[in-house]
């Protein structure tokens, strides 16, 4: 689980330019709901390595399609209660649906139902975007972001919560703790993993979900750069479950300052599990770890409250920051696109952050891996009818998936140097976000970045 926390921003789609395709049209969906694997890859032995939320969700995708020789390799010994933050769901909800767990969702999710801007220095009005409105006011936003079940797909959750539902639906045996992979190696017709123990296992097929530290990468693209840090720091917090710091908890809300941009929202299902969560960017030019841990040490609060005060947020931030009980404090670094996400011979692929690790401005990391889990499994599908071999399946998995992924991560680098700007940068960005709501751009925006995009 070598993934950092995602932030829920909204205005910051208005840079993202939307993938052209089918989802500009009606048409009939064809997803892991419907899709069966064919016989000649439904005993394939499939290694996932790493169980966030998108080898989870890989895992959960590659069962509902019929592939059941499954495993999933955790260097933890537990999913555990109450670590890691909240983040925002839209697409990744839809691929929830698809995959059995609209009851999940629905159990886990706190409904966003708006987003309110307002700059910090005097609280002004920038923008507002009424979300579950606008989506059910929109054609295409029904189709896609409306539940079977008739509930918007427009939520925030916490991710521990998110994972132990997901590892729950796998059932026993699949998910294996306890397991850190050292090394992944392609050999022909087959992929080893060799474990820090020594154990070295084979399989017809490894994907990489283990993050920005991806041990299966470095067997797809040894050659990559090294990240380059933005000279933007995060620090993001959470309080407890039940915290009652705030009173309106279906709306997040964004700060902004000068040289600084701060976002709280609340996550989690019914009222006694809902955790509230800060997420402050800063300019900062001390290079920072950019997979760090939780920490609850008195220090890391007192720090942030500083921070804090330093940019001006107001009393009602600094309050849900003086309820937080857990910090993670990261620096944010620009990786490189991948050229490839899966290796030549076939037997090792990528998905979520092993091969698109993105800033966290635009709110999308989960949302996009679990587009990925889905959209592999429904190729892979394919193989014996579109496809003649499993390689030509994650060929078209990566044509489907690059080309939006990469948008938003180029995109992510600008809006975080616009959010975080200083001097005449921030009021230009407070202008062009009051303008943008003014004109109705901001919904726009958001209803383009929402979409999924799995399908070709």
């Amino acid at each position: 689980m070598r993934s950092v926390a995602h932030s829920v921003p909204v205005h910051a789609r208005a840079t993202h330019v939307r993938h052209v395709g089918s989802h500009h049209r009606a048409r009939q969906r064809v997803n892991a709901s419907t899709a069966r694997a064919s016989e000649r890859v439904r005993d394939t032995s499939i290694a996932i390595v790493g169980a966030g939320i998108s080898g989870l969700a890989t895992a959960l995708a590659l069962k509902r399609i019929g592939i059941d020789n499954v495993k999933v390799f955790e260097r933890s010994s537990e999913i555990k209660p109450n670590v890691g933050g909240g983040f925002n769901l839209n697409g990744g909800a839809r691929v929830l649906c698809e995959l059995g767990l609209e009851e999940t969702y629905a159990r886990l999710a706190n409904d966003l139902l708006g987003v309110k801007a307002r700059r910090a220095s005097d609280g002004r009005d920038l923008f507002e975007v009424k979300v579950h409105d606008m989506i059910r006011a929109d054609e295409e936003g029904r189709r896609e972001l409306v539940s079977g079940g008739g509930k918007v797909l427009a939520g925030t959750v916490q991710r521990a919560d998110l994972q132990r539902a997901m590892a729950d639906a796998l059932g026993v045996g699949c998910l294996i703790f306890d397991r850190d992979v050292k090394a992944v190696r392609s050999g022909g017709s087959q992929a080893t993993i060799e474990f820090t123990d020594g154990a070295v296992e084979a399989f017809d097929l490894v994907i990489g979900a283990d993050g920005i530290d991806s041990r299966a990468r470095e067997a797809v693209d040894g050659g990559e750069s090294p990240p380059i840090y933005s000279g933007i720091r995060i620090v993001f917090g959470c309080t407890t479950a039940g915290s009652s710091v705030r009173e309106d908890v279906n709306t997040a809300e964004q700060w902004f300052a000068d040289g600084a941009y701060c976002l709280v929202f609340t996550g989690g299902g019914d009222l006694a599990s809902k955790q509230h969560n800060i997420a402050l960017c800063v300019q900062d030019e001390a290079r920072r770890d950019e997979n760090a841990s939780w920490r609850a040490k008195p220090s890391a609060k007192e720090e942030t409250l500083k921070l804090m005060r330093e940019k001006g947020m107001p009393q009602s931030v600094i309050d849900v920051t003086e309820a937080c009980d857990r910090f993670f404090d990261v620096g944010v670094h620009y990786h490189d696109v991948l050229e490839s996400w899966s290796d030549e011979s076939g037997t090792i692929a990528l998905v979520g952050d092993s091969c698109h690790a993105m800033p966290p401005f635009l709110g999308q990391g989960a949302n996009q891996a679990m587009q990925d889990a889905l959209c592999i499994a429904q190729e892979l599908a394919k193989v014996g009818t579109e496809h003649d071999t499993v390689k030509d399946a994650l060929v078209a998995y990566e044509g489907v998936r690059k080309g939006p992924t990469a948008a938003i991560m180029q995109s992510s680098r600008f809006i975080g140097a616009l959010e975080t700007g200083a001097g005449p940068v921030s009021l230009f960005r407070d202008v062009a976000f009051f303008v943008a709501g003014t004109l109705g751009i901001t919904g726009k925006v958001f209803m383009s970045g929402a979409m999924p995009r799995y399908e070709r």
